[in-house]
């Protein structure tokens, strides 16, 4: 079994808007999204969450980016995924209230999950994809330095399920699953006190809860600090486990996680087994968001793609304005923008170009290195595009961006 411990994690929203101007050096007008923007970024050095770090640790990846780096060993320079099947993350959050009455945030999706050795290594045979679910309890929301903020805190003594939902968990999916990416149908072993074939790989549904637990007047402070990095109004208060700041649109959580079991036998998550090591804090990671713009192959509403054809171009429609009046479109870095279709391997682009009447920016594509293996006709392609703006955070990262369309294969 997996010791009882502290998972660690810090979101950021998908889409940055209404960005204060003394954080960045170009500021979006538009419409604010704090609440319905939903897709979910990683953290700049692409680490991925993790949990129990004294033991066998399970980590996951929520984007594409964090899974592209994923190494054997720290800087070792062997990725775990290459080639034509790279599994690609989804996760979202869905706050489902407005400011300022109290309600319950999601966070959900799936992730791709590995496990961890006590020297920090991550074991490759473990690989498999998960899903991921949390919902926060009792949310509120004030106001900070003009800024709306949604907090969860944990009172002294306060229910476990009454701050995250008794539903909260990431269930580990084995390799059978349909619809699990190639590169991981051969994986899913080592997950012990999971089920398991006679091989050692995943046999069935593998169900962790996730939440906290019940903290004395003593222990809160001390499994929960207030922490003391990162841009001031991110920083976490005594008690808080969620925090989301409308300013510059950061998410954070901080969690534990339970026992595993088969959900199979008990479908349902266990938060009685939820238990935040003795000793243990829980602590954060600046995670950095997306700006996600609507895209569109082939630059018309037909929407077809030929793998056996040569270049082709992908409109990424950012045309939102920056707070210098320019389009979002303009501060895109054309060296940075890639491509992928249905997990495919990492495609550069052609070339760029603005193109400020249509509020686009149109990057070129070579379709059949977008689909190595081909597609089938009459079938949706899922492409994402992803790349760099010129706008940084608090911390100096610059913002990434993804843009997605599925157009037939023909």
């Amino acid at each position: 079994m997996f010791p009882k411990s502290s998972v660690f994690a810090v979101i950021a929203l998908a889409a940055f808007v209404s960005l204060g101007a003394f954080v960045f050096p170009h500021v979006v007008q538009a419409q604010d999204c704090l609440f319905d923007c939903p897709d979910l970024g990683s953290d700049p050095s692409l680490i991925p969450w993790g949990n129990s770090p004294q033991a066998l640790d399970i980590v996951y990846c929520i984007d594409r980016d964090c899974v592209l780096k994923l190494e054997v060993q720290e800087g070792s320079g062997n990725l775990i995924f290459t080639g034509n099947s790279i599994p690609t993350p989804h996760v979202i959050h869905q706050p489902d209230f407005s400011c300022p009455g109290p309600g319950p945030v999601e966070i959900s999706g799936t992730v791709v999950a590995l496990l961890r050795d006590k020297k920090g290594n991550l074991i490759p045979s473990s690989a498999a994809q998960a899903e991921l679910f949390i919902k926060v309890l009792g949310v509120t929301c004030g106001t900070s330095l003009g800024s709306p903020i949604l907090s969860r805190v944990v009172g002294v003594n306060e229910l476990r399920t009454s701050v995250f939902d008794a539903a909260s968990s990431i269930t580990i999916l084995p390799p059978t699953t349909p619809g699990t990416p190639a590169s991981l149908t051969s994986k899913g072993q080592g997950w012990t006190g999971c089920p398991t074939d006679n091989t050692g790989t995943l046999s069935g549904r593998c169900l962790f809860p996730l939440g906290t637990e019940e903290f004395g007047a003593g222990a809160l402070p001390n499994q929960l600090p207030a922490t003391t990095t990162g841009p001031p109004l991110n920083r976490y208060q005594v008690g808080e486990v969620y925090r989301a700041v409308k300013l510059d649109k950061f998410v954070g959580l901080r969690y534990c996680k339970g026992d595993p079991q088969d959900a199979g036998v008990l479908p349902n998550p266990n938060p009685s087994t939820i238990n935040c090591s003795a000793g243990e804090i829980l602590t954060g990671q600046n995670d950095q968001g997306l700006f996600t713009f609507p895209g569109n192959w082939s630059g018309s509403g037909t929407k077809t793609i030929n793998s056996q054809s040569g270049t082709g171009p992908f409109d990424i429609l950012a045309n939102q304005l920056a707070a210098d009046g320019q389009q979002l479109l303009f501060h895109i870095i054309p060296e940075t923008v890639t491509a992928s279709a249905d997990n495919g391997p990492e495609v550069p682009n052609r070339g760029c170009n603005d193109q400020p009447s249509q509020g686009t920016e149109r990057c070129f594509f070579t379709a059949k290195n977008l689909l190595p293996n081909g597609c089938t006709s009459g079938v949706p392609v899922d492409i994402l595009v992803r790349g760099q703006l010129d706008i940084q955070d608090g911390n100096g990262n610059n913002f990434k961006f993804v843009s997605k369309d599925n157009p037939t294969c023909q």
